[in-house]
């Protein structure tokens, strides 16, 4: 338990040390990676736009989203085998992930750093670090990881494989379409592990496994 919560406290630490020393007009890594991966995923192919998008067809929110609606699939089964009272019980840990929704909010008011392309000053009273998009899509797969793998665990390996490559594009496609700069969505990724290790370690701390009593 003690490794977890050290390693918890150690990626929100790493999340406010990203946001110190990442400027408003990007870092090294920030200019060099849409460079870097651009000739993979250009910004102007018509899938890495849609992946990208906020707004209809939105792919950076529907990439958030279907994990969620897979695992709610699976705790309706679930819920109806066992009542809802049991899956609570077993489950109800992984809510303490979502304190992460809050901490981005202070940490993108406090640090107001402008996305890539906006500029400081201008209209900024929400900053874009860490960003919201990669939040969702990292609280996303973190649940349909945590709990679809714990109903299916023949589905892990599977799972975690896809998982990778899904945050993976995610970031890739946002940072070359300029819609966040790549350290905002690091910050993300680092705030959601904290969270989750955090979260572990409280079920640990609480005497029970895999979320059962």
């Amino acid at each position: 338990m003690t490794r977890t919560v050290a390693a918890g406290l150690g990626c929100l630490a790493a999340t406010v040390l990203v946001g110190l020393v990442a400027h408003p007009g990007g870092t090294w890594l920030d200019h060099a990676m849409p460079r870097a991966a651009g000739r993979l995923l250009p910004p102007g192919n018509r899938v890495v736009e849609v992946l990208s998008a906020e707004v209809w067809p939105s792919g950076a929110y529907l990439t958030a989203l279907l994990p969620v609606a897979v695992t709610m699939v699976l705790l309706a089964g679930e819920t109806r085998r066992q009542g809802l009272r049991a899956v609570l019980e077993r489950w109800r840990w992984v809510l303490l992930t979502l304190v992460a929704i809050p901490v981005h909010y202070v940490l993108r008011v406090a640090f107001g750093r402008p996305g890539p392309r906006e500029v400081a000053g201008e209209g900024i009273y929400v900053g874009a670090y860490p960003s919201g998009t990669a939040l969702a899509v990292g609280l996303g797969w973190t649940l349909c990881l945590v709990v679809a793998g714990g109903l299916r665990p023949r589905w892990r390996p599977w799972l975690v494989a896809l998982a990778a490559v899904v945050v993976s594009v995610h970031a890739v496609v946002r940072a070359v379409t300029h819609k966040h700069w790549i350290t905002d969505i690091l910050g993300s990724y680092l705030l959601v592990a904290g969270a989750f290790l955090l979260a572990t370690a409280s079920i640990r701390a609480g005497g029970t496994v895999d979320g059962r009593p």
